[in-house]
């Protein structure tokens, strides 16, 4: 979301695309019921994610739209007690700056049950939307032990932290599966509400729940494709239909 310098550094251009998405995002802000919305630019963790954000923010405000700068993964006391609405900022509505990582963008907008806007993904064009460009997604819940919550906006993985641990015994619906437990575990959404539960012992199953019922050790679970907890079993697993609400310019 970057306008683009001219060679000599004198002058700014704007990109199309940009344009569109700040375009967007003001139409967005007028839209709200709230008297004065604010909304949440969410940002990477490099300098340029960092100035990426704070440009929006520059272009959002000659607009006339309050903006708040946002971490794009939700801090550990952000995250969502149970099953109880999580708290999240005091926001309206989040905007994803870009960057590699787009469902980061979308796990944050899931837990805090925002709506974000975001430029459609390559494995969502297919995916049908309204009149206004915006839909609703599944995610994959975690419930955690010791009550705590997670998501996952594609993936879940789990790997053994123990050089020898063993087997785990997974139930896949009501399915008992005993599994090497040196071999990942992967959980991933797929359309139709389902989880395409895969391993190397069992191959791939596509199911409604996953529960991690029984192994020794620590394991860490990966979400979508980044180390985020270290766990010890049970934990479950199950797609949330509808939590994601994506907006697309």
């Amino acid at each position: 979301m970057l306008p683009r310098q001219s060679s000599s550094g004198t002058e700014t251009r704007t990109d199309p695309e940009e344009e569109r998405f700040v375009t967007a995002a003001a139409r967005v802000a007028r839209t709200l019921p709230a008297e004065r919305p604010v909304l949440g630019v969410l940002r990477g963790f490099s300098r340029v994610d960092r100035d990426r954000a704070r440009t929006l923010r520059g272009r959002l405000a000659e607009r006339g739209v309050l903006t708040a700068d946002l971490s794009l993964v939700p801090d550990a006391g952000d995250r969502d007690p149970g099953r109880a609405a999580a708290p999240h900022p005091r926001v309206d509505v989040l905007l994803y700056a870009g960057g590699p990582q787009p469902e980061h963008a979308m796990k944050a907008a899931a837990l805090w049950r925002l709506p974000l806007l975001i430029e459609q993904q390559a494995e969502g064009r297919d995916e049908a939307t309204n009149s206004s460009g915006e839909h609703r997604r599944a995610v994959l819940g975690i419930d955690l032990p010791g009550g705590a919550f997670d998501i996952a906006a594609r993936e879940a993985v789990l790997v053994s932290l123990q050089p020898q641990p063993g087997r785990v015994r997974l139930i896949l619906d009501n399915e008992k599966i005993n599994a090497p437990g040196d071999q990942p575990f992967r959980v991933a959404l797929t359309g139709g509400g389902l989880l395409e539960a895969s391993g190397d012992a069992f191959g791939s199953r596509r199911v409604r729940r996953v529960r991690f019922e029984r192994a020794w050790g620590a394991y860490r679970l990966d979400i979508d494709g980044t180390p985020a907890h270290d766990v010890h079993a049970p934990l479950r697993m199950q797609t949330l239909p509808g939590r994601l609400h994506l907006l697309h310019p």
